[in-house]
């Protein structure tokens, strides 16, 4: 091969590598059908404002649908070699209907048209995420009901704390998840804002119809200022902060039920189709799925942090930089509808160990916080009853010994103050007395089912 030969290869090389650095195909092939929708939308406003024919719109409409059709029925020839998916459908319809389709691209850049597709795909992925979140507070809320009567230790620092029922601990799962739909559902109102119609950055100088075009693609507002409709990206950063709150959420659910499932504490049992074998320990099954989803958090909250980084040294209008836009937040909105679904399903076939979650509030100091209330209510401060018990469970602990275990004559040894109504004090006893709002008393807990419920009603209705 010769020394200009060598050059020309070389040069097709090079072409071919850098071609592939610029392409965004890979991730707006995602997006084929919102971009014809907001094609086959502005063709119609070009007619309606008599920029074309109706003739031409039609032409163009009828080309673009058939370019849909192809694509949803891999029939479609996509030109990798080329930029993006935008140029191939352009080009398709170049082919289809010769140069009417150039009329198309009046008063619009391909700045406005792809942040109106990435807006419209969005916006529909939101909607998704928040039917799945639906489907797993149902889940949750089921699970309470199921499960209401249950006792178990509460925790802090991995140590038990009081006595709660099992479906309050689940109850907190709805309260922090269902924040997090109200989270996408203010991310889906930042998201429903049309860019179409400011063009490159500056306007445009057609009579553009934009109420016309948000109607027709179903935006509910248009956006108030052309540079910052192409330059902004506040609404993909609101739905990453979104997505990585919901999967810290999910994530620390899954932490405690991997706890749960171990054979220390043994609180539940998963359904076999979400653990898998040790590859050589047979006595093994692995919470494999509550671990992935666990590890799949890392990549969320990594695709917030570098949509931030991009986005922080940005001027105004369009700079490349915003082809990157996007590309992690399809990944991460994936992430959180699969373990959505995972969870739901997992969540829905795991039962409780009843017996061994009583067992362990029983065999624990876990009333000596009842016995220090006890005390106090004897108008002796909370402190220095609190310094009375701390002692004595202290003591006990090292016999293995259980406060509750003691006998009235034990216990007034320890103080005069206690009388024969200590002895009433119990598991069930110590959880009824928390009937404050939002405590862990059957007749609280009951009413966090009913607000749920109500809650779900709500968003379902839209209000």
């Amino acid at each position: 091969m010769n020394n200009k030969e060598n050059k020309k290869t070389s040069s097709v090389q090079g072409g071919k590598i850098f071609g592939d650095f610029t392409s965004s195909f890979d991730v707006d092939i995602q997006m084929f059908k919102e971009d014809i929708e907001v094609s086959i939308a502005y063709s119609t406003m070009l007619f309606k404002i008599k920029i074309i024919s109706e003739n031409e719109m039609i032409l163009i409409n009828s080309g673009l649908k058939e370019i849909k059709v192809e694509i949803e029925k891999n029939k479609f020839l996509w030109d990798s070699d080329l930029e993006d998916i935008h140029l191939n459908i352009e080009n398709a319809l170049y082919k289809k209907i010769g140069e009417v389709a150039g009329k198309l691209h009046f008063g619009r850049s391909r700045n406005d048209q792809v942040s109106t597709d990435t807006r419209l795909f969005f916006k529909r992925k939101i909607i998704d995420i928040k039917k799945q979140i639906h489907i797993f507070l149902e889940v949750l809320l089921v699970l309470s009901e199921k499960n209401i009567d249950i006792i178990m230790p509460g925790y802090t620092h991995l140590q038990r704390g009081q006595p709660i029922l099992l479906s309050q601990n689940l109850m907190s799962y709805f309260s922090i998840i269902s924040r997090d739909l109200i989270r996408f559902e203010n991310t889906l109102k930042n998201t429903d804002i049309m860019p179409l119609g400011s063009g490159a950055f500056a306007g445009v100088s057609i009579p553009i119809d934009r109420e016309f075009l948000a109607k027709e693609l179903g935006f509910k507002s248009l956006t108030k200022n052309s540079i910052d409709a192409v330059s902004s990206r506040d609404h993909i950063l609101d739905l990453l902060f979104s997505c990585t709150s919901l999967m810290i959420n999910v994530s620390r659910i899954c932490e405690e039920l991997i706890i749960w499932n171990s054979n220390e504490f043994g609180y539940i049992n998963l359904s076999d189709e979400f653990t898998t074998g040790s590859s050589i320990m047979p006595q093994k099954r692995n919470p494999d799925y509550l671990e992935l989803i666990r590890g799949k958090t890392g990549g969320v909250v990594g695709e917030l942090m570098s949509l931030i980084t991009t986005l922080k040294g940005l001027t105004f209008t369009y700079n490349r930089d915003l082809q990157e836009d996007r590309q992690g937040a399809m990944s991460s909105v994936i992430t959180v509808i699969k373990t959505l679904e995972v969870l739901s399903t997992l969540l829905s076939k795991t039962t409780f160990n009843k017996d061994k979650m009583i067992d362990n509030a029983k065999n624990s100091n876990i009333l000596a916080t009842d016995f220090a209330d006890y005390l106090a209510f004897k108008k002796i401060p909370f402190r220095e009853a609190y310094e009375i018990i701390k002692k004595i469970s202290d003591t006990l602990s090292k016999n293995n010994k259980y406060i509750h275990e003691l006998s009235l004559i034990e216990l007034q040894k320890i103080s005069p103050l206690f009388e024969k109504d200590v002895l009433d004090i119990n598991l069930k006893s110590s959880i009824e007395k928390r009937n404050s709002l939002g405590g862990t008393s059957t007749k609280s807990v009951k009413n966090q089912i009913l607000e749920g419920k109500k809650f779900l009603i709500t968003q379902e209705n839209g209000k």
